[in-house]
């Protein structure tokens, strides 16, 4: 298998059509009333490599095969959760493969490198991946009136 290359979006702006397609049809409820232009400016904000947000992508041989976003919260309407990691995304074909993980480890990584000492994350189905890294798992809170798992990662004390 081929390696995955992480880099930054600011590296790449060029994907983020891409990125706001996956998303639209991903969450379609959510992304409903949006079109294909205004997701995509979501996209530009996370040009940023020295400050939040900054979004990360993954490719493999030269493709485009996830994303990931660390920014302010993890959760809005949560400020307690700060900074987060958010906004994973692996498109089918490619799930299963530790193209998550990846994402994943690499956010922390960037949280590492901007010189957070807590990271914070929630998740309805990644639960596995962010034990296996070592995050501590706090419960859940609604999010659209669903539980959502909230974790938490000590960036000092983790193995990563």
């Amino acid at each position: 298998m081929n390696t995955v290359q992480i880099d930054t979006l600011a590296d790449h702006a060029e994907v983020i059509p891409t990125l706001a397609e996956w998303f639209k049809s991903e969450w379609a409820e959510y992304y409903a009333l949006r079109t294909l232009d205004e997701i995509a400016e979501d996209f530009y904000t996370d040009l940023n490599r020295n400050r939040l947000p900054v979004r990360l992508v993954a490719f493999l041989a030269g493709e485009l095969v996830g994303t990931i976003v660390l920014r302010e919260y993890a959760l809005a309407g949560y400020p307690e959760y700060q900074p987060g990691l958010g906004g994973l995304y692996v498109p089918e074909p490619y799930r299963k493969r530790g193209i998550g993980t990846e994402l994943i480890r690499s956010g922390m990584e960037t949280a590492r490198a901007l010189g957070y000492q807590t990271l914070y994350t929630t998740t309805s189905t990644a639960e596995g991946i962010l034990e296996r890294l070592a995050w501590e798992p706090m419960g859940a809170v609604l999010h659209h009136g669903e539980p959502i798992a909230v974790y938490r990662y000590n960036i000092n004390e983790g193995q990563g």
